[in-house]
Protein backbone atom coordinates (compact mmCIF):
# COMPACT_ATOMS: atom_id res chain seq x y z
CA UNK A 1 0.00 0.00 0.00
CA UNK A 2 1.51 3.61 -0.86
CA UNK A 3 1.11 6.06 1.41
CA UNK A 4 1.84 9.50 1.87
CA UNK A 5 5.77 10.21 3.54
CA UNK A 6 4.29 14.19 4.41
CA UNK A 7 0.52 14.40 4.98
CA UNK A 8 0.46 17.14 8.25
CA UNK A 9 0.78 20.29 6.68
CA UNK A 10 0.75 22.16 10.41
CA UNK A 11 2.29 20.50 13.85
CA UNK A 12 0.57 19.95 16.76
CA UNK A 13 1.53 21.52 19.80
CA UNK A 14 2.92 19.55 22.54
CA UNK A 15 1.57 19.33 25.56
CA UNK A 16 0.11 16.07 26.43
CA UNK A 17 2.00 12.37 26.82
CA UNK A 18 2.20 10.48 23.51
CA UNK A 19 0.70 6.78 23.77
CA UNK A 20 2.32 3.80 22.31
CA UNK A 21 1.00 3.33 18.64
CA UNK A 22 -0.36 -0.31 16.95
CA UNK A 23 1.87 -2.39 14.70
CA UNK A 24 3.19 -0.06 11.90
CA UNK A 25 5.20 -0.07 8.73
CA UNK A 26 8.71 1.92 8.79
CA UNK A 27 6.64 4.73 7.27
CA UNK A 28 4.41 4.20 10.43
CA UNK A 29 1.09 2.66 8.40
CA UNK A 30 -0.01 -0.01 9.96
CA UNK A 31 0.59 -3.35 8.38
CA UNK A 32 -1.50 -4.57 5.04
CA UNK A 33 -3.97 -7.55 5.10
CA UNK A 34 -3.38 -8.85 1.44
CA UNK A 35 -7.20 -9.78 0.11
CA UNK A 36 -7.61 -10.65 -3.28
CA UNK A 37 -6.92 -8.26 -6.67
CA UNK A 38 -6.35 -4.86 -5.00
CA UNK A 39 -6.52 -3.14 -8.06
CA UNK A 40 -10.25 -4.21 -8.35
CA UNK A 41 -10.99 -4.83 -4.66
CA UNK A 42 -8.94 -2.38 -2.77
CA UNK A 43 -7.19 -3.49 0.26
CA UNK A 44 -7.13 -3.27 4.26
CA UNK A 45 -4.91 -3.03 6.78
CA UNK A 46 -4.70 -5.47 9.76
CA UNK A 47 -6.64 -3.84 12.71
CA UNK A 48 -4.75 -1.96 14.96
CA UNK A 49 -5.13 0.18 18.03
CA UNK A 50 -3.18 3.49 17.53
CA UNK A 51 -3.32 4.43 21.33
CA UNK A 52 -2.26 0.74 22.72
CA UNK A 53 -3.89 -2.13 23.69
CA UNK A 54 -4.98 -0.57 26.40
CA UNK A 55 -6.77 2.12 25.44
CA UNK A 56 -10.55 2.39 25.95
CA UNK A 57 -11.16 4.99 23.30
CA UNK A 58 -13.79 3.37 20.27
CA UNK A 59 -14.14 5.43 17.28
CA UNK A 60 -17.80 6.43 17.61
CA UNK A 61 -16.86 9.28 16.52
CA UNK A 62 -14.20 10.41 13.95
CA UNK A 63 -13.49 14.19 12.86
CA UNK A 64 -10.45 14.54 10.01
CA UNK A 65 -8.55 17.69 11.07
CA UNK A 66 -6.67 20.25 9.22
CA UNK A 67 -3.32 18.74 9.78
CA UNK A 68 -4.39 15.63 8.47
CA UNK A 69 -4.44 13.72 11.98
CA UNK A 70 -7.95 11.96 13.15
CA UNK A 71 -9.44 12.97 16.02
CA UNK A 72 -11.64 9.72 17.42
CA UNK A 73 -13.57 9.52 20.45
CA UNK A 74 -16.44 7.50 22.36
CA UNK A 75 -16.95 4.72 25.32
CA UNK A 76 -19.65 6.32 26.99
CA UNK A 77 -18.60 7.18 30.61
CA UNK A 78 -16.83 8.90 30.81
CA UNK A 79 -16.10 9.60 26.79
CA UNK A 80 -12.70 9.52 26.15
CA UNK A 81 -10.38 10.17 22.94
CA UNK A 82 -7.21 10.68 21.52
CA UNK A 83 -5.59 12.30 18.09
CA UNK A 84 -3.80 9.89 16.19
CA UNK A 85 -1.11 10.67 13.67
CA UNK A 86 -1.46 8.10 9.96
CA UNK A 87 2.41 9.43 9.69
CA UNK A 88 3.84 7.93 12.43
CA UNK A 89 1.35 5.84 13.88
CA UNK A 90 1.29 7.24 17.13
CA UNK A 91 -1.64 8.76 19.21
CA UNK A 92 -2.14 11.80 21.89
CA UNK A 93 -4.95 11.30 24.52
CA UNK A 94 -7.06 14.12 25.07
CA UNK A 95 -10.45 12.97 26.35
CA UNK A 96 -13.29 15.36 26.06
CA UNK A 97 -14.74 17.32 29.36
CA UNK A 98 -17.96 15.51 29.10
CA UNK A 99 -19.89 12.72 27.86
CA UNK A 100 -20.19 13.57 24.25
CA UNK A 101 -20.64 10.11 22.38
CA UNK A 102 -23.82 10.18 21.03
CA UNK A 103 -23.45 14.01 19.65
CA UNK A 104 -22.94 16.35 16.87
CA UNK A 105 -19.57 17.46 15.75
CA UNK A 106 -17.76 19.74 12.86
CA UNK A 107 -15.05 21.94 11.97
CA UNK A 108 -15.60 25.97 12.12
CA UNK A 109 -13.51 28.33 9.47
CA UNK A 110 -10.56 28.21 11.60
CA UNK A 111 -10.69 24.41 11.88
CA UNK A 112 -11.60 24.40 15.70
CA UNK A 113 -13.70 21.32 16.33
CA UNK A 114 -17.56 22.52 18.06
CA UNK A 115 -18.91 19.56 19.50
CA UNK A 116 -22.44 19.75 20.64
CA UNK A 117 -24.76 17.08 23.23
CA UNK A 118 -23.78 13.68 24.04
CA UNK A 119 -25.50 10.85 26.13
CA UNK A 120 -27.07 11.17 29.47
CA UNK A 121 -29.01 8.39 31.28
CA UNK A 122 -31.36 6.17 29.04
CA UNK A 123 -30.49 7.93 26.14
CA UNK A 124 -31.51 11.34 26.92
CA UNK A 125 -29.16 14.09 26.23
CA UNK A 126 -27.00 16.35 27.84
CA UNK A 127 -26.68 20.04 27.32
CA UNK A 128 -22.78 20.41 26.85
CA UNK A 129 -20.90 22.26 24.07
CA UNK A 130 -17.47 22.66 23.78
CA UNK A 131 -15.01 23.74 21.29
CA UNK A 132 -11.68 21.54 20.70
CA UNK A 133 -8.80 23.17 19.61
CA UNK A 134 -5.96 21.11 17.44
CA UNK A 135 -2.97 23.17 17.51
CA UNK A 136 -3.78 22.93 21.90
CA UNK A 137 -5.38 19.74 22.22
CA UNK A 138 -8.04 21.43 24.63
CA UNK A 139 -11.18 21.79 25.14
CA UNK A 140 -13.18 24.84 25.84
CA UNK A 141 -16.55 25.27 27.11
CA UNK A 142 -19.31 27.04 25.13
CA UNK A 143 -22.55 29.13 26.28
CA UNK A 144 -25.50 26.95 26.11
CA UNK A 145 -29.27 27.98 24.78
CA UNK A 146 -31.37 26.30 27.12
CA UNK A 147 -31.30 23.45 29.67
CA UNK A 148 -32.88 21.11 27.16
CA UNK A 149 -29.87 19.07 25.94
CA UNK A 150 -28.65 17.35 22.91
CA UNK A 151 -28.92 13.17 22.03
CA UNK A 152 -28.08 12.78 18.33
CA UNK A 153 -28.20 16.43 17.55
CA UNK A 154 -26.88 17.53 13.76
CA UNK A 155 -24.31 20.60 13.66
CA UNK A 156 -24.37 22.40 9.93
CA UNK A 157 -21.85 24.96 9.57
CA UNK A 158 -23.48 27.67 7.27
CA UNK A 159 -21.65 30.23 4.74
CA UNK A 160 -21.59 33.34 6.85
CA UNK A 161 -19.22 30.99 9.89
CA UNK A 162 -22.33 30.18 11.88
CA UNK A 163 -23.74 26.96 13.47
CA UNK A 164 -27.04 25.27 12.85
CA UNK A 165 -27.97 22.93 15.90
CA UNK A 166 -30.98 21.18 15.68
CA UNK A 167 -32.64 17.54 15.91
CA UNK A 168 -31.85 15.05 19.12
CA UNK A 169 -33.67 13.82 22.27
CA UNK A 170 -33.74 16.69 25.47
CA UNK A 171 -32.53 15.28 29.22
CA UNK A 172 -35.56 13.85 29.67
CA UNK A 173 -35.92 12.14 26.46
CA UNK A 174 -38.22 14.06 24.79
CA UNK A 175 -37.83 15.51 21.02
CA UNK A 176 -36.07 18.88 21.16
CA UNK A 177 -37.75 20.78 18.60
CA UNK A 178 -35.23 24.26 19.33
CA UNK A 179 -33.61 25.35 15.77
CA UNK A 180 -30.50 27.35 17.68
CA UNK A 181 -26.92 28.56 15.81
CA UNK A 182 -24.08 29.12 17.42
CA UNK A 183 -22.08 32.16 16.26
CA UNK A 184 -18.21 31.15 16.69
CA UNK A 185 -15.45 32.78 19.22
CA UNK A 186 -14.18 36.73 17.98
CA UNK A 187 -11.00 37.24 17.38
CA UNK A 188 -8.88 37.08 20.51
CA UNK A 189 -11.70 34.65 22.36
CA UNK A 190 -12.13 31.33 22.65
CA UNK A 191 -15.92 31.42 23.59
CA UNK A 192 -19.08 31.97 20.83
CA UNK A 193 -22.71 33.02 21.98
CA UNK A 194 -25.28 30.95 20.92
CA UNK A 195 -28.95 31.83 20.18
CA UNK A 196 -32.57 30.52 19.48
CA UNK A 197 -33.78 30.90 16.31
CA UNK A 198 -37.31 28.67 15.61
CA UNK A 199 -38.79 25.58 16.10
CA UNK A 200 -38.93 22.52 14.28
CA UNK A 201 -38.89 18.87 14.78
CA UNK A 202 -35.85 17.02 12.48
CA UNK A 203 -35.94 13.86 14.84
CA UNK A 204 -32.65 11.94 15.64
CA UNK A 205 -29.48 12.86 13.17
CA UNK A 206 -31.46 14.94 10.55
CA UNK A 207 -29.30 15.02 7.81
CA UNK A 208 -28.27 18.48 6.02
CA UNK A 209 -26.16 20.16 3.50
CA UNK A 210 -25.81 23.98 2.35
CA UNK A 211 -27.45 24.25 -1.25
CA UNK A 212 -26.07 26.08 -3.71
CA UNK A 213 -28.54 29.12 -3.32
CA UNK A 214 -27.97 29.21 0.88
CA UNK A 215 -30.64 26.65 2.14
CA UNK A 216 -30.34 24.06 3.99
CA UNK A 217 -31.75 20.85 2.68
CA UNK A 218 -32.68 18.13 5.19
CA UNK A 219 -33.07 14.68 4.88
CA UNK A 220 -35.01 11.87 7.71
CA UNK A 221 -36.08 8.65 7.20
CA UNK A 222 -39.75 9.93 6.99
CA UNK A 223 -39.49 13.22 5.60
CA UNK A 224 -37.78 16.30 3.61
CA UNK A 225 -37.13 19.86 4.30
CA UNK A 226 -35.79 22.76 2.79
CA UNK A 227 -34.31 25.54 5.79
CA UNK A 228 -33.94 29.24 4.17
CA UNK A 229 -31.70 30.34 6.65
CA UNK A 230 -32.86 34.27 5.87
CA UNK A 231 -35.81 33.80 7.42
CA UNK A 232 -35.45 30.42 9.07
CA UNK A 233 -38.51 29.04 7.68
CA UNK A 234 -39.12 25.23 6.44
CA UNK A 235 -40.64 24.18 3.50
CA UNK A 236 -41.84 20.82 4.04
CA UNK A 237 -41.16 17.92 0.52
CA UNK A 238 -41.80 15.02 0.07
CA UNK A 239 -41.22 12.09 2.16
CA UNK A 240 -38.71 9.38 0.57
CA UNK A 241 -39.87 6.37 -1.39
CA UNK A 242 -38.39 3.95 1.05
CA UNK A 243 -39.13 3.12 4.73
CA UNK A 244 -35.07 3.50 5.84
CA UNK A 245 -35.45 3.47 9.29
CA UNK A 246 -32.62 4.49 11.13
CA UNK A 247 -29.27 3.62 10.39
CA UNK A 248 -29.41 4.77 6.95
CA UNK A 249 -26.54 6.60 5.39
CA UNK A 250 -26.64 9.61 2.95
CA UNK A 251 -24.83 11.56 0.62
CA UNK A 252 -24.60 14.69 -0.68
CA UNK A 253 -23.62 13.56 -4.62
CA UNK A 254 -20.92 15.25 -5.93
CA UNK A 255 -21.89 17.73 -8.77
CA UNK A 256 -20.64 20.19 -11.57
CA UNK A 257 -18.20 23.19 -10.35
CA UNK A 258 -21.34 25.55 -9.65
CA UNK A 259 -22.38 23.59 -6.71
CA UNK A 260 -24.73 20.32 -5.79
CA UNK A 261 -28.22 19.78 -4.94
CA UNK A 262 -28.57 16.25 -4.68
CA UNK A 263 -28.46 13.93 -1.92
CA UNK A 264 -28.61 10.33 -1.25
CA UNK A 265 -30.08 8.12 0.83
CA UNK A 266 -28.97 4.15 0.87
CA UNK A 267 -30.27 1.24 3.12
CA UNK A 268 -31.10 1.54 6.46
CA UNK A 269 -32.93 -0.31 9.08
CA UNK A 270 -33.67 -0.72 12.71
CA UNK A 271 -34.70 -3.80 15.51
CA UNK A 272 -37.55 -5.17 13.04
CA UNK A 273 -35.42 -5.61 9.98
CA UNK A 274 -33.56 -3.52 7.37
CA UNK A 275 -33.66 -2.21 3.58
CA UNK A 276 -31.19 -2.32 0.71
CA UNK A 277 -32.73 0.32 -0.92
CA UNK A 278 -31.58 3.85 -2.26
CA UNK A 279 -32.35 6.97 -3.71
CA UNK A 280 -31.66 10.61 -4.34
CA UNK A 281 -33.44 13.81 -4.15
CA UNK A 282 -32.58 16.80 -6.48
CA UNK A 283 -33.91 19.83 -4.56
CA UNK A 284 -32.89 22.15 -7.20
CA UNK A 285 -35.99 20.92 -9.67
CA UNK A 286 -39.59 21.49 -9.04
CA UNK A 287 -41.55 19.98 -8.70
CA UNK A 288 -39.16 17.98 -5.89
CA UNK A 289 -39.18 14.41 -6.07
CA UNK A 290 -37.39 10.88 -4.86
CA UNK A 291 -35.86 8.74 -7.54
CA UNK A 292 -34.14 5.40 -7.40
CA UNK A 293 -30.73 4.60 -7.06
CA UNK A 294 -29.21 1.17 -7.58
CA UNK A 295 -29.61 -0.99 -4.33
CA UNK A 296 -27.02 -2.42 -2.07
CA UNK A 297 -25.90 -6.14 -3.05
CA UNK A 298 -27.71 -6.62 0.54
CA UNK A 299 -29.55 -4.80 3.17
CA UNK A 300 -27.50 -2.87 5.53
CA UNK A 301 -27.79 -0.88 8.63
CA UNK A 302 -25.10 1.45 9.98
CA UNK A 303 -23.00 1.59 6.87
CA UNK A 304 -20.73 4.62 7.14
CA UNK A 305 -20.57 6.68 3.99
CA UNK A 306 -17.68 8.52 2.42
CA UNK A 307 -17.29 10.64 -0.66
CA UNK A 308 -14.02 9.64 -2.82
CA UNK A 309 -11.74 12.00 -4.46
CA UNK A 310 -13.01 10.30 -7.70
CA UNK A 311 -16.80 11.09 -7.15
CA UNK A 312 -17.53 7.39 -6.53
CA UNK A 313 -19.20 6.78 -3.47
CA UNK A 314 -17.88 4.53 -0.91
CA UNK A 315 -19.93 2.60 2.04
CA UNK A 316 -18.22 0.97 5.02
CA UNK A 317 -19.37 -1.93 7.14
CA UNK A 318 -22.40 -2.41 8.06
CA UNK A 319 -25.13 -5.08 9.23
CA UNK A 320 -28.48 -6.62 7.94
CA UNK A 321 -29.93 -7.17 11.74
CA UNK A 322 -30.50 -5.13 14.68
CA UNK A 323 -27.00 -3.04 15.76
CA UNK A 324 -25.15 -6.13 15.41
CA UNK A 325 -26.59 -9.14 14.32
CA UNK A 326 -25.43 -10.35 10.35
CA UNK A 327 -22.33 -8.01 9.94
CA UNK A 328 -21.64 -7.10 6.29
CA UNK A 329 -17.75 -7.16 6.01
CA UNK A 330 -17.12 -5.89 2.26
CA UNK A 331 -16.81 -2.10 1.09
CA UNK A 332 -19.39 -1.82 -0.98
CA UNK A 333 -18.63 1.67 -4.28
CA UNK A 334 -21.23 3.00 -6.26
CA UNK A 335 -19.40 5.00 -9.38
CA UNK A 336 -21.09 7.86 -10.94
CA UNK A 337 -23.31 6.46 -13.73
CA UNK A 338 -22.86 2.82 -12.83
CA UNK A 339 -25.82 0.65 -12.66
CA UNK A 340 -24.78 -1.04 -9.34
CA UNK A 341 -22.53 -1.27 -6.30
CA UNK A 342 -19.46 -3.11 -6.39
CA UNK A 343 -18.48 -4.94 -3.82
CA UNK A 344 -14.35 -4.59 -2.59
CA UNK A 345 -12.44 -6.23 -0.03
CA UNK A 346 -13.30 -7.37 3.20
CA UNK A 347 -12.16 -6.09 6.03
CA UNK A 348 -11.37 -7.68 9.11
CA UNK A 349 -13.60 -6.46 12.40
CA UNK A 350 -17.25 -6.04 12.57
CA UNK A 351 -18.38 -2.07 11.98
CA UNK A 352 -21.92 -2.32 13.22
CA UNK A 353 -23.86 0.49 15.09
CA UNK A 354 -21.52 3.57 17.02
CA UNK A 355 -19.08 2.84 13.70
CA UNK A 356 -17.51 6.36 12.20
CA UNK A 357 -15.10 6.18 8.66
CA UNK A 358 -13.31 9.32 6.78
CA UNK A 359 -10.89 10.15 4.30
CA UNK A 360 -7.57 10.50 4.67
CA UNK A 361 -5.30 13.38 2.82
CA UNK A 362 -3.16 10.40 1.02
CA UNK A 363 -6.67 9.05 -0.25
CA UNK A 364 -7.25 6.16 2.02
CA UNK A 365 -10.08 5.29 4.30
CA UNK A 366 -10.21 5.63 8.14
CA UNK A 367 -12.64 3.03 9.86
CA UNK A 368 -13.66 3.09 13.47
CA UNK A 369 -15.99 1.87 15.88
CA UNK A 370 -18.64 -0.80 17.01
CA UNK A 371 -19.28 -0.76 20.55
CA UNK A 372 -21.16 -4.12 20.60
CA UNK A 373 -19.50 -7.01 22.18
CA UNK A 374 -17.41 -9.06 19.47
CA UNK A 375 -16.99 -5.74 17.32
CA UNK A 376 -14.20 -3.33 16.22
CA UNK A 377 -13.81 -1.92 19.72
CA UNK A 378 -10.64 0.05 20.49
CA UNK A 379 -8.69 -1.42 17.31
CA UNK A 380 -9.12 0.54 13.97
CA UNK A 381 -8.48 -0.44 9.93
CA UNK A 382 -7.51 1.77 6.86
CA UNK A 383 -8.93 0.66 3.67
CA UNK A 384 -7.07 1.91 0.09
CA UNK A 385 -9.69 1.91 -2.42
CA UNK A 386 -8.47 0.44 -6.23
CA UNK A 387 -7.93 3.65 -7.46
CA UNK A 388 -4.59 3.62 -5.59
CA UNK A 389 -3.53 0.36 -7.27
CA UNK A 390 -4.59 1.36 -10.55
CA UNK A 391 -1.47 3.20 -11.55
CA UNK A 392 0.68 6.80 -11.00
CA UNK A 393 -0.69 9.33 -8.79
CA UNK A 394 -0.85 12.88 -10.13
CA UNK A 395 1.10 14.92 -8.50
CA UNK A 396 0.97 18.56 -7.11
CA UNK A 397 4.23 20.21 -7.21
CA UNK A 398 3.00 23.28 -5.69
CA UNK A 399 -0.32 25.03 -4.70
CA UNK A 400 -1.37 28.01 -2.57
CA UNK A 401 -2.24 27.50 1.08
CA UNK A 402 -5.00 29.95 1.16
CA UNK A 403 -7.92 31.06 -1.63
CA UNK A 404 -10.71 33.22 -1.51
CA UNK A 405 -14.02 32.94 -3.10
CA UNK A 406 -14.74 34.00 -6.02
CA UNK A 407 -10.71 33.99 -7.38
CA UNK A 408 -8.85 31.81 -8.78
CA UNK A 409 -5.20 30.04 -8.10
CA UNK A 410 -2.82 28.15 -10.22
CA UNK A 411 -1.78 24.63 -9.30
CA UNK A 412 1.59 23.78 -10.58
CA UNK A 413 2.09 20.21 -11.66
CA UNK A 414 2.84 17.82 -14.55
CA UNK A 415 -0.17 16.13 -14.89
CA UNK A 416 -1.93 18.88 -16.47
CA UNK A 417 -5.05 17.24 -17.62
CA UNK A 418 -5.81 16.21 -13.94
CA UNK A 419 -8.95 16.88 -12.73
CA UNK A 420 -9.22 19.22 -9.82
CA UNK A 421 -11.35 18.53 -6.41
CA UNK A 422 -11.74 19.79 -3.31
CA UNK A 423 -12.67 17.51 -0.60
CA UNK A 424 -14.00 18.99 2.92
CA UNK A 425 -12.18 17.15 6.14
CA UNK A 426 -15.12 14.27 7.58
CA UNK A 427 -16.71 14.35 10.73
CA UNK A 428 -18.60 10.99 11.55
CA UNK A 429 -20.41 9.18 13.44
CA UNK A 430 -23.86 6.79 13.23
CA UNK A 431 -24.29 6.43 9.95
CA UNK A 432 -23.85 10.73 9.38
CA UNK A 433 -20.70 13.11 8.20
CA UNK A 434 -21.48 16.55 9.16
CA UNK A 435 -18.99 18.02 6.94
CA UNK A 436 -18.23 15.63 4.08
CA UNK A 437 -18.16 17.54 0.65
CA UNK A 438 -16.86 16.44 -3.00
CA UNK A 439 -16.25 19.87 -4.67
CA UNK A 440 -15.48 20.31 -8.35
CA UNK A 441 -13.34 23.52 -9.01
CA UNK A 442 -13.64 24.73 -12.60
CA UNK A 443 -10.37 24.66 -14.78
CA UNK A 444 -10.11 27.91 -16.49
CA UNK A 445 -6.33 27.73 -18.33
CA UNK A 446 -4.08 24.94 -19.06
CA UNK A 447 -0.82 25.29 -19.59
CA UNK A 448 2.84 23.29 -19.55
CA UNK A 449 3.41 23.55 -16.08
CA UNK A 450 -0.12 23.64 -14.59
CA UNK A 451 -3.39 24.87 -14.49
CA UNK A 452 -5.35 27.42 -13.14
CA UNK A 453 -8.52 26.97 -11.02
CA UNK A 454 -12.01 29.25 -9.86
CA UNK A 455 -12.77 28.88 -6.72
CA UNK A 456 -16.94 28.83 -6.02
CA UNK A 457 -18.80 30.54 -3.81
CA UNK A 458 -19.15 30.10 -0.15
CA UNK A 459 -22.30 28.23 -0.63
CA UNK A 460 -20.64 25.73 -2.82
CA UNK A 461 -17.35 25.41 -0.79
CA UNK A 462 -17.91 26.91 2.39
CA UNK A 463 -15.39 28.79 4.40
CA UNK A 464 -12.33 26.93 5.81
CA UNK A 465 -10.00 23.74 5.31
CA UNK A 466 -9.83 21.78 2.45
CA UNK A 467 -8.05 18.76 0.70
CA UNK A 468 -6.98 19.59 -2.57
CA UNK A 469 -6.49 16.55 -4.56
CA UNK A 470 -5.62 16.41 -8.16
CA UNK A 471 -7.35 13.14 -9.88
CA UNK A 472 -6.37 11.14 -13.40
CA UNK A 473 -8.60 11.00 -16.17
CA UNK A 474 -8.94 6.99 -14.87
CA UNK A 475 -9.58 8.11 -11.57
CA UNK A 476 -6.46 8.19 -9.63
CA UNK A 477 -6.06 11.03 -6.88
CA UNK A 478 -2.78 12.71 -5.79
CA UNK A 479 -1.54 13.04 -2.38
CA UNK A 480 -3.73 16.08 -1.37
CA UNK A 481 -2.44 19.57 -0.23
CA UNK A 482 -3.98 21.49 2.30
CA UNK A 483 -5.75 24.78 1.16
CA UNK A 484 -8.21 27.26 3.40
CA UNK A 485 -10.89 28.25 1.15
CA UNK A 486 -11.96 32.08 2.22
Amino acid sequence: MRRSAKVAALVLAAGTATLGAGPVSASGAPATAPLGDPSVEGSWTSPFTPAGPASRVIGVHTVLLYNGKVLTFGNLTPTVGYVYDPVTGTATETDPPADVECGGMTALEDGRILVVGGRGLKNTGINNITLFDPATLTWTAQPTASSRGRYYPTVTRLPDGEVLISGGNTTTGANNTDVDVYTPPPAGSNVGTIRNVGQHLGGLYPRQWVLPNGTVLEETSRKSAILDPATWTWTTLPAPITRHKSGFSAYLLPGPPSGSTVAAMVGGGDGTGTTAGAESMDAAVSPVSWNRLPSLPQSRAHMSPVILPDGSLLGVGGNSLGNFQQPQYSALQLVPGSSSWTTLASQVDRRGYHSSAVLLPDGTVFSAGDTGAGGGGIADEIFSPPYLFQGARPTVTAAPSQADHGASFTITTPDVNSRAVLMSPGAATHTTDFSGRHVELAVTDRSDTGMTVAVPSDTVALTGYYMLFLVSSTGVPSVASWIHIG
